[in-house]
């Protein structure tokens, strides 16, 4: 019901998020099997200001974004993870969805943030890379996938659109191809 205080205002899904062994293989099925693509390869991404329960946390990886039909997706392949409740939150089998991300403006963000920790839903790790902040809250136990909130901004906009623009018209060459951040 819109307007009911009970209803947890998410909005529209941003993008799911699959933990994968492999990402070049992963992107490899996807494409044929889906006809998904091109990727869009950030090798250990950059983040800063990773925290989780207030101490400095780790969240080394690599990620893939790409579309698959109408809807954006990320693969993300761990390397190292820190402190143990980031690394349970990032274990079990895969492939597997990790994540729905929600993009959220920056006014309403920290409001969504509290109400989800307050409604069984903790933070269990923050980061930032430049403008973009993200947290991650554990949905598991009700979703079987866990739930990232994203600030809204420009940056996250235009990268994004980057990587819709390189799905319109692709011709399945080039399925996975390393940006830098």
């Amino acid at each position: 019901m819109p307007g009911d205080p009970l209803t947890l205002q998410l909005g529209k899904a941003h993008h799911t998020g699959y933990l994968v062994e492999d990402i070049e293989a992963t992107v490899g099925r996807l494409v044929e099997q889906f006809g998904a693509g091109p990727f869009f390869l950030i090798k250990n991404v950059p983040l800063e200001n990773l925290r989780s329960g207030g101490e400095a946390a780790e969240f080394v990886h690599n990620s893939a974004f790409g579309y698959c039909g109408d809807d954006p997706v990320e693969l993300i392949e761990t390397v190292r993870l820190a402190p143990d409740r980031v690394e349970r939150a990032f274990s079990g089998s895969r492939p597997r969805v990790h994540h729905v991300a929600y993009t959220v403006p920056r006014a309403e963000v920290e409001a969504l943030r509290s109400e989800l920790d307050r409604r069984g839903l903790p933070t269990y790790l923050s980061a930032q890379l430049g403008e973009v902040e993200n947290t991650f809250h554990d949905a598991s136990a009700s979703l079987g996938h866990d739930v990232e909130i994203q600030v809204d901004s420009a940056e996250f906009r235009e990268f994004f659109e980057m990587v819709r623009g390189g799905a319109e018209g692709w011709d399945g060459s080039d399925p996975l191809r390393s940006i830098g951040v």
